[in-house]
Order: C-alpha cells, then sequence, then structure tokens
C-alpha cells in the first residue's frame, strides 16, 4: 500500500511538474495576454507580413542568429492571436533550447493536461522555439502538419544548416521560410524614436543622422539599443559570439575542435573583409584544410559570419576561391578599422553576397537581383577619380551603365566613358532605400 501510494505521489508531482513548465512557458493560459513587457516592445520590420499569414496553411520558419528577436517576435504573434480572440488554451509555445523533449511527447503533455482533447480537434496555434535542438525535427514536423490540418505552426532556429538545407527537402511546399536580420539602420531609427526623413528633407536630419549611425555600429542587437559601447560590445561577446561558439556549434554539429572554430571567429571579426586563402589558414594554423572550411561553414551557417563570392566570367558564375568574409554585423567586429567597419555595414545593409576582383581591379559589392548593380564603399569625405576605376571597369566589362559609391561625403552624380557614377551619403543610402 505504500508503495502504491509514494508512485501515485510521484505521479501526481510530475503531473503538476509539467503542468507548470508549461504555465512557465504560456502564462496567457492564466492571464489572457502576454506579459506587457514584451507587449511594450517595437515590433520588428517583419511582423506584419508574419501577422497577415498567421491563418494560412503554411509552416512559418523564422531563421536567424541569436538575439536578434525571434522569441519576441512569437510572442507578439501570440499577443495579435489573444486580441483577436483565440482562446488562450489553444496557443501554444514550447522552447527546445530549454528544454530537449521529444516532440511528441511534448503534444501529448498539452493535449492531455491543457487542451484536454486532441489538436485534431479545432484550430491550434503551435509556436516551438529553437526547433533545430530536436533532433530529426523536420521528419516530425511534417508529419505532425500532414496529420493534423487545424494545426498553424510557428518555427525559429537559430543555425540554418539544419533549418534550411534538409528541412527545404523535407517540408517541400509545406514551409515558408523568413530572415530576421540584425537590426537594419531604418529599424534602429524607428526603435530609437527617430524620424526616417523623405529624401528632400535628407539634409535637415543628415547630421543627427550621422551621429545615430556610429551608435548603430555596435548597436545591432534590439537588447542593445540603450546600451554604452561598452556594454553593449559585452553582451555581442558574452550572450551572442561566445555562446554561439561554444555551446551552439559543438552541440548542433558535434565537434571537438572548437578552438579552432574560435580561432577563425576572431579572425574575422579582427578582419572584415578579409580574403579566406584556406591553404594559408591550413597551413599557418597547423589544421587539415577540411578542417578549416568546415569550421567556416559552421561559423557562417550559426549567422556569426556572411561570406561573399568572387564574380567571375559571365557575372552569372562565382568561384569558391578567394572568398571575402565579415562579421554579420560590425557590432560583432573587433576591428577599429573604420573603413572595415562601413564596408562591413554596408554589406548587412544590403545583404550582399558578390564582390568583383580582376586584374588589380576591384568593387566592393556586386548586387544581383533583378539587375545587376556594382557597389564600391569609401569611407571618405571627397571621392577622386582614382576611386571611380574598379568600377568604371567593371560597368564596361558587365555593359551596365550604372555604379554606386556609398561615402561619408556629398552626394552627386559623375557621367564617365558612358557610365554614370552615383556618389551617396552612407546615411542617405540607407534610409532612402535607393537601390
Amino acid at each position: 500500500m505504500y508503495g502504491h501510494r509514494s508512485a501515485r505521489k510521484d505521479y501526481i508531482l510530475g503531473y503538476y511538474s509539467v503542468v507548470m513548465d508549461a504555465i512557465d512557458f504560456n502564462p496567457w493560459w492564466e492571464t489572457g495576454a502576454i506579459d506587457s513587457e514584451t507587449s511594450s516592445l517595437k515590433r520588428r520590420d517583419m511582423f506584419p507580413k508574419l501577422e497577415g499569414s498567421i491563418e494560412e496553411r503554411f509552416v512559418e520558419i523564422i531563421i536567424g542568429l541569436r538575439r536578434v528577436g525571434k522569441t519576441v517576435l512569437m510572442h507578439q504573434l501570440i499577443g495579435h492571436l489573444l486580441n483577436s480572440g483565440i482562446e488562450a488554451k489553444r496557443i501554444f509555445y514550447y522552447s527546445f533550447d530549454i528544454e530537449r523533449k521529444d516532440l511528441g511527447k511534448v503534444i501529448k503533455e498539452y493535449e492531455e493536461k491543457i487542451l484536454h482533447d486532441r489538436i485534431k480537434g479545432g484550430r491550434v496555434f503551435l509556436f516551438f522555439d529553437e526547433i533545430h535542438k530536436l533532433e530529426d525535427w523536420e521528419n516530425k514536423v511534417k508529419v505532425l502538419y500532414d496529420l493534423n490540418p487545424g494545426v498553424k505552426l510557428i518555427l525559429s532556429g537559430s543555425a540554418s544548416l539544419n533549418v534550411m538545407k534538409k528541412s527545404r527537402e523535407s517540408l517541400a511546399g509545406r514551409a515558408r521560410f523568413h530572415y530576421l536580420s540584425t537590426l537594419k539602420f531604418t529599424e534602429f531609427l524607428k526603435f530609437r524614436g527617430e524620424k526616417i526623413p523623405e529624401r528632400e528633407e535628407f539634409e535637415i536630419y543628415r547630421r543627427k543622422l550621422e551621429i545615430r549611425l556610429g551608435e548603430f555600429m555596435y548597436n545591432g542587437f534590439p537588447e542593445t539599443l540603450e546600451m554604452e559601447e561598452r556594454k553593449a560590445r559585452e553582451y555581442v561577446r558574452e550572450l551572442i559570439s561566445e555562446r554561439i561558439i561554444y555551446r551552439d556549434i559543438p552541440e548542433c554539429f558535434r565537434i571537438e575542435d572548437v578552438e579552432i572554430v574560435r580561432i577563425l571567429a576572431d579572425y574575422i571579426f579582427k578582419n572584415p573583409g578579409v580574403i579566406l586563402n584556406i591553404e594559408s589558414l591550413s597551413r599557418d594554423l597547423g589544421r587539415h584544410k577540411k578542417t578549416i572550411r568546415n569550421a567556416l561553414n559552421y561559423l557562417e551557417l550559426s549567422f556569426l559570419i556572411k561570406r561573399v563570392s568572387n564574380l567571375r566570367g559571365s557575372f552569372l558564375s562565382t568561384s569558391r576561391k578567394n572568398r571575402k568574409a565579415y562579421p554579420l554585423h560590425p557590432s560583432l567586429s573587433l576591428s577599429k578599422d573604420e573603413a572595415m567597419n562601413l564596408e562591413c555595414l554596408v554589406r548587412s545593409e544590403t545583404n550582399a553576397e558578390y564582390y568583383w576582383r580582376q586584374q588589380g581591379y576591384e568593387v566592393d559589392f556586386v548586387l544581383k537581383n533583378e539587375q545587376v548593380i556594382p557597389v564600391e564603399v569609401k569611407n571618405k569625405d571627397r571621392v577622386a577619380e582614382r576611386d571611380l576605376k574598379g568600377l568604371l571597369k567593371f560597368c564596361t566589362i558587365a555593359e551596365i551603365k550604372e555604379g554606386f559609391v556609398v561615402s561619408r561625403g556629398d552626394e552627386k552624380s559623375i557621367a564617365a566613358d558612358g557610365v554614370r557614377i552615383e556618389i551617396v551619403p552612407v546615411t542617405k543610402f540607407f534610409i532612402t532605400k535607393i537601390i
């Protein structure tokens, strides 16, 4: 009898432990609202797009670097659902970053202890944070999606290898991916309560914008907005870069040589825009070339760095050799070189994936969307004719008629060799979306 009572007591304690854990994750089951602090936070530019798709059948997958606001975005979507009249207990949030239970067990506990119904029984919204930490998550989500037409799934992940590569195949036709970047300059201004001037008002606000740009260099994350530089850099180092290098990458990619990952991260953080020579790095660091390549892949797939490929030939193909590497945002940079950090920021704002270099000529970035647009970055007030040689050469070879120089100086247009070069102040380039 005593054993029976003990077992029953353990069961009851386990039951309440499960319920309490679930309530900790989902306070709106009691209060009917998300917490007031999260509710009061400004919304990222991505919010309206996700808000508009919340009733659609697709699985929404939000990917991006740690601390860019994925969890807050998910909770703000939950707030929207509650304000729209969705019953609180039909909204379930769970973080696999905090506790890694099996997905089937998580769903079963939610059905039995909270919903008191199968999720098949009506409209249910499931929010799963850091889903990539769940083993074989793509196939488990696929089954969940296929068997429960009334369920809306909103997922997040901080490692693009697991979230994008495998899942694009497993969830083809079922999922949409949304990349949440570090703050853009316009978002930074909105979060700080600053006016974003119209193009014709630019000169009135230019000085203030330039001051804010200096702050934005080390404040690319929502939680650092009110921090002075030293505190912001400590935050980025301790809660983002070190946590990813020493915890996330070893967990996600099951590696033992964490030191080479840290060395390469520091190398790139100290030298934004560095050209990566795998053979030289292998020789200098005493590691096999495959080890170097893998470590660089882990850094990029975890969103700490971004590699930019060298265009070649017809400009439709790229070379894996001589790729440049940048911190994802200059707030990750360890360099004091203003020119390097400005170049890093332009890459971040434009999400550039290519540069061009040939026979001594170079263009910092080449944007390829509907058209090919070359962009040169100059951390100077006056742009000389010699600064345009790379742009003009590229435009001639690529047979395009326009290029851009982003600089600290004034706006002007230069025509040479049948090509128009637009010189644009960096803050105007960012706020008016000239490209």
